[in-house]
Order: C-alpha cells, then sequence, then structure tokens
C-alpha cells in the first residue's frame, strides 16, 4: 500500500509504503513522480518503508527502470526504514540518482523529512 503524506508539495513526494506493494502500487506511485517531474522539471522524494514486508518482483523491476530513465532529474532522495533491508535498498539505488538516496532509520523520520525539503 502507498499513501501519499500531506507534505507532498510543489516537486516534494511524500510516501509511506506499507504492507506488500504489487504492481498496482508501484503504478500509482511512478505516475504521481511523473506528474512531480512534468510539473517541476524535477522530483525529491521522501520514501517511508513502515510494515514494509514484500515487494513484487516484477514492480520492483519496473520501479528500477523509472529509476534508470530518470534517476538523473531527482533532486534529494530520503528513504526511511527499520530493516536490514530498508538500507541495502536505498544504497542499490542510490548511484542512478543525480544527488543519491540518503537513508534514515525510522526514529529520524522528523529529521529526514528536513532534509528532503531543503531541496538542492
Amino acid at each position: 500500500m502507498i499513501e501519499v503524506l500531506p507534505q507532498t508539495q510543489g516537486d516534494l513526494l511524500a510516501v509511506r509504503v506499507s504492507g506488500e506493494l504489487t504492481n498496482a502500487d508501484f503504478d500509482q506511485y511512478r505516475e504521481k513522480i511523473r506528474d512531480r517531474m512534468k510539473a517541476t522539471g524535477s522530483a525529491r522524494l521522501y520514501y517511508e518503508m513502515a510494515d514494509l514486508h514484500w515487494v513484487k518482483p516484477g514492480a520492483a523491476m519496473e520501479n528500477a527502470l523509472l529509476d534508470i530513465v530518470h534517476g538523473r532529474e531527482y533532486g534529494r532522495v530520503a528513504m526511511v526504514g527499520n530493516k536490514a533491508w530498508h538500507e541495502w535498498a536505498a544504497k542499490l539505488v542510490s548511484p542512478v540518482k543525480k544527488k543519491g538516496v540518503r537513508y534514515f532509520e525510522v526514529e529520524e523520520r522528523e529529521e529526514a523529512m528536513r532534509w528532503v525539503q531543503e531541496g538542492e
């Protein structure tokens, strides 16, 4: 499940993901990123993984392709999580993002939000 957070505005997309992410969830997420980039020319991302259990492999691959194609259009990207694989995922996608990805633990979510809101 993907929940768009109220901090979403301008070029900032803030989401909380939980449960099991499906192709439909990633379709919704990619559409929102494309909307931000179309409207503002870039996108900053706050991506909080709360009780995230599983990501469908096909959905993850489609999302990775979006990152490869558009990753250089992203500004700051903050990923927030609480599991070792969450941090590993942030490190895995970091090289394709213009500004990389900064990982924060769940207890640091407020710091992560402030950091990503600072923009460039």
